[in-house]
């Protein structure tokens, strides 16, 4: 059986850190290209992108799947939803789950092009300590790809002490939560997101304003109905 190795890379630390350690063996480096990608996600992809000897970038609409969709968020207002207008009617703010979004937007995405690459196992920057993680492991085959998730065991420092070895030194927005940064407008996974929103008020305004509307627009739909639950 002939294997062909990939590696899942999102610019963020984790990946970075799977690339350092699995780049002798030269795997090919899929990365989604949400269109909202921060400068500082796009500067390290483009480092990886030159060092790569096969890089596809998987493109896709972010803005796109939300307007047909919705503002992602964590509490989702089911008549603000798609299914839900076709019962109560047409609203002004359309509202999804921040998971159909990242699953739209990055996973399906991701999962496609690897398949349509004839990749039979992929390297992946999972670790267990992880809040969000998928149902993979390392060694487990799925739909016909083995996961390879050499940190899976790694703490979040380990992972940044072992970048910086590898670097001489961390990129200054490895301080966040959020390390990948996919998208400058998301407005889901509130709980994890608070230093990125205000790294991006600090660093990006342009950018922020644009997070900034999509969000007032989600308080002002989500907050009369939680107020009605008390």
């Amino acid at each position: 059986v002939c294997i062909m190795l990939g590696l899942a890379f999102s610019g963020g630390k984790d990946s970075l850190a799977c690339w350092y350690l699995h780049k002798a063996k030269k795997p090919i480096v899929l990365w989604v290209n949400t269109g909202k990608a921060y400068p500082e996600t796009l500067a390290i992809v483009e480092e990886i992108r030159e060092e790569a000897v096969e890089f596809i970038e998987i493109n896709v609409d972010q803005q796109a799947q939300i307007d047909a969709n919705g503002i992602p968020s964590d509490i989702v207002p089911i008549a603000n939803t798609v299914h839900g207008m076709i019962v109560s009617g047409k609203k002004d703010v359309l509202v999804q789950s921040y998971l159909n979004c990242c699953m739209e937007n990055i996973t399906i995405p991701l999962l496609d092009a690897i398949k349509k690459r004839g990749i039979t196992q992929i390297i992946k920057g999972q670790r267990n300590d992880e809040s969000f993680k998928g149902e993979s492991r390392h060694g487990a085959v799925l739909d016909g790809v083995e996961y390879i998730q050499p940190i899976e065991k790694w703490t979040s420092k380990q992972v940044l002490d072992f970048v910086a070895t590898q670097r001489g030194q961390l990129p200054e927005h490895f301080s966040l939560n959020h390390t990948s940064l996919d998208c400058y407008d998301c407005t889901g996974f509130m709980k994890d997101s608070a230093d990125r929103v205000e790294w991006t008020k600090v660093n990006h305004p342009e950018l922020y304003d644009k997070y900034a509307l999509n969000m007032s627009k989600l308080k002002g739909t989500i907050i009369p109905i939680v107020e009605l639950m008390r």
